[in-house]
């Protein structure tokens, strides 16, 4: 998406992630408010992109709390694969798949073709803004450590169920869940995952190491517009050993405010400043940006009226308005 000046040459062009955090914003906006806010034509300097509700003006800044640079060019050559199927199909929707943190993507045949059935087959059928859950084959490494004792070991995302996991289990296991990224969102899914493990260290022998097949549960949606058309897929890198996520979020948001509030600054024909932050997290109830915002002082962001954060597919407010231009 890119906009015109008024002077004629290209305004800045806006990534399609951002493109796609721009029109959850503005849906989520239209039902906040019951009002309709569209996006605007001409330039949108000083901000990365503008809406207008009615005769109102709102500027709006765009940011991601990750190095987009850093981006996996397996994922821009899986996102450009599933784009071409859907176009040669004739769709011409717009989808999204968010990848939970720490996802990689496959560089070699079969497996990238695989992958791209996997998300092709997860997106047909969705209506504009349906969310739904993709399973994504995972082998998890399950050892019986000894004959005494009844407890589960567990690394990665299923080490908050250790306790259910070690219910009714005969013997010491540890359990390497690392390429579970992300557990579903209902009870039942997991608890199918955790009868499987279960089942599986019944019938093992001491020293005994085997894999267990689950499903990892990452996030498609359709946007309530067709822009960007095609598949964008939402993942930040894997972060460096021992890097804390919370660091990382804390100095993602002081730049995008210190940039949100430059803007807002430098203009004078808008009734209202968003700013709309993007994080890749496994669920939205994990995310930072809140935490983040409270730990700053409240003269540092004062400029801007509201903050949205969208992840997993989903928007969450982060900074409420005190006031709106369209209340009355």
């Amino acid at each position: 998406m890119s906009a015109t000046s008024e002077a004629g040459g290209p305004a800045l062009e806006v990534p399609r992630v951002g493109q796609v955090a721009l029109a959850m914003a503005s849906s989520w906006l239209g039902e906040r408010f019951f009002r309709t806010f569209r996006p605007a034509e001409g330039d949108a300097a000083p901000f990365d992109a503008r809406l207008r509700q009615r005769d109102r003006a709102v500027g709006v800044t765009l940011a991601t709390l990750w190095d987009e640079t850093a981006r996996d060019p397996a994922a821009t050559a899986l996102e450009s694969l599933v784009s071409a199927d859907l176009a040669t199909a004739g769709d011409e929707g717009a989808y999204v798949v968010w990848a939970p943190p720490g996802a990689t993507f496959p560089e070699t045949e079969p497996q990238r073709s695989d992958v791209r059935l996997m998300l092709g087959r997860a997106i047909a059928g969705l209506a504009p803004g349906q969310r739904r859950e993709v399973r994504i084959p995972v082998m998890l490494r399950l050892a019986k450590v000894e004959t005494d004792g009844a407890y589960v070991m567990v690394t990665g995302p299923l080490s908050s169920e250790w306790a259910h996991l070690s219910e009714g289990i005969n013997g010491v296991f540890h359990l390497d869940a690392r390429d579970l990224l992300r557990l579903p969102d209902e009870t039942p899914e997991v608890d199918i995952i955790l009868t499987r493990i279960r089942d599986r260290a019944a019938v093992m022998r001491p020293q005994e190491v085997t894999e267990v097949p689950v499903h990892d549960y990452w996030v498609a949606t359709r946007l309530p517009v067709d822009t960007p058309r095609g598949l964008t897929i939402v993942s930040a890198p894997p972060p460096p050993t021992g890097a804390d996520d919370g660091t990382r979020v804390r100095r993602g948001l002081r730049r995008a405010v210190r940039r949100a509030v430059e803007q807002r600054n430098a203009a004078t024909d808008v009734d209202f400043s968003l700013l709309v932050l993007v994080e890749v997290v496994g669920h939205i109830q994990a995310e930072l940006a809140t935490q983040a915002l409270r730990g700053m002082s409240p003269a540092g962001y004062a400029a801007i009226d509201e903050i949205l954060l969208v992840a997993d597919g989903q928007v969450r407010e982060v900074l409420q308005p005190r006031t709106v231009p369209w209340s009355g």
